[in-house]
């Protein structure tokens, strides 16, 4: 680590046990030279736990009733809806007819959906 200046190295010291757990968050300027003066360690979101909620005509919905911190709030997004999407579509275990919801051909369907995605 020759070359490095005192703050480059206590910041990759603290960089190093997080192992890319967080997002890292700079902030700080001197005389025109960027300083790390603080950075803080921002964890990421965790996937929020999926509830279902069964609709007329052998439907499914998805939903999230976690209440969450002002600022924090977090919905379902497409990125936690895709993994579902591939094992149905895999499976050939129902049909995803809108963001949050999937039609099935039987109850059989319904339960073997539910035993792999119900939290």
């Amino acid at each position: 680590m020759a070359g490095l200046y005192p703050y480059q190295i206590e910041f990759l010291k603290h960089m190093t046990q997080y192992k890319g757990r967080g997002l890292i968050q700079i902030t700080g300027r001197n005389a025109g030279k960027s300083v790390v003066q603080k950075f803080q360690m921002l964890s990421k979101a965790p996937k929020p736990k999926i509830k279902w909620k069964q609709l007329p005509g052998n439907k499914l919905q998805a939903y999230i009733d976690e209440i969450q911190p002002r600022g924090f709030e977090r919905g379902l997004n497409e990125s936690d809806m895709d993994p579902i999407q591939d094992w149905s579509k895999e499976c050939n275990c129902g049909v995803r007819t809108s963001f949050n919801t999937w039609e099935f051909k039987s109850d059989k369907h319904i339960t073997m959906f539910l035993m792999k995605w119900s939290s």
